[in-house]
């Protein structure tokens, strides 16, 4: 019999895509190949607490808005939302809290830079009934122009 853990959650084909669908940021801003707004090649690696191996690295390409809030640089899901965000120098920290079947809450740290930003964020909470505690590790570089819609 095997011993229930919190990486039990990711051997079903369910848990594995509530685990993914964690790391997805949020839906990608329709975009043109050039314009005013800056484009980012997002990596997302996620790091589970008892979970046996590394999960693949997500990526995803992301239009934001010139002048964008500090809080749509955090990858999030809809039912997900940033608080107590400080953006000191180059650096942004907030708390984030997600509702719904797999509730979780957490921080986050970013760093920007002239070329894009780097961060983690650190989450814990439920995730198909079990205690979940992961780390997801965010870098963010700026490929170009886009036109947000």
């Amino acid at each position: 019999m095997m011993k229930a853990g919190p990486w039990n959650v990711v051997r079903s084909r369910r848990g594995f895509f509530a685990v993914a669908a964690m790391c997805m940021l949020a839906a990608p801003q329709l975009a043109s190949a050039q314009g005013n707004d800056d484009q980012y090649d997002v990596t997302v690696k996620m790091e589970m607490v008892g979970m046996p191996m590394a999960m693949p690295p997500m990526m995803q390409r992301l239009c934001v808005k010139k002048g964008a809030r500090d809080e749509d640089f955090v990858p999030r899901q809809e039912n997900c939302r940033v608080s107590d965000s400080t953006r000191t120098g180059s650096r942004l920290t907030f708390k984030i809290a997600c509702t719904g079947n797999n509730p979780m809450t957490g921080t986050g740290d970013f760093t920007f830079g002239a070329s894009g930003y780097n961060g983690q964020m650190r989450l814990k909470g439920k995730m198909e009934g079990q205690d979940v505690d992961m780390t997801q590790t965010i870098a963010a570089n700026r490929v170009g122009g886009c036109t947000a819609r």
